[in-house]
């Protein structure tokens, strides 16, 4: 299957501590990337002496006012570099695999949050699953910024 790569950034006026610290906790995803509608059975551990969480989200793709799909996703998150970097591995139907890295680099004004996603996807599903991907981290970073700069105030 062929892999694609897409790349985001966005500097955020917030300590890269406080930004690291909450993307590391799953349940505030919801709310950030808005095709996630819930996260559960959310299960802390370790992997080769580095922290992890692994859960499970729902993904609602809507149209015309109404959910087309659900679609359930599997996620784990291995805390390479706390707090500069972790990374991510995203199963989803039907045979999607993300893989992204977050850096959080510090900046005289805040941090610049970097995101690096390699996707694997099926080529006849290609338009679809790099688009989808775009919009939702695009507003993902943005709610971000938002959300961290709205607590600085």
């Amino acid at each position: 299957m062929p892999v694609y790569n897409l790349e985001f950034q966005i500097q955020i006026q917030a300590s890269p501590q406080v930004v690291y610290e909450h993307l590391s906790d799953p349940h505030n995803f919801v709310g950030l990337q808005p095709l996630l509608t819930y996260v559960d059975h959310v299960a802390f551990g370790e992997q080769d002496g580095k922290r992890t969480v692994s859960y499970e989200t729902v993904e609602a793709f809507r149209g015309l006012g109404f959910v087309l799909y659900r679609n359930r996703i599997r996620v784990q998150t291995v805390f390479t570099d706390p707090p500069r970097q972790y990374h991510t591995r995203v199963h989803s139907f039907p045979n999607i695999t993300l893989n992204v890295e977050y850096t959080f680099t510090p900046q005289a004004e805040g941090v610049l949050v970097q995101e690096a996603m390699q996707i694997q996807v099926h080529a006849w599903l290609k338009g679809f699953v790099l688009r989808q991907a775009a919009q939702a981290q695009t507003a993902l970073l943005a709610n971000l910024k938002k959300r961290m700069e709205a607590k600085r105030l």
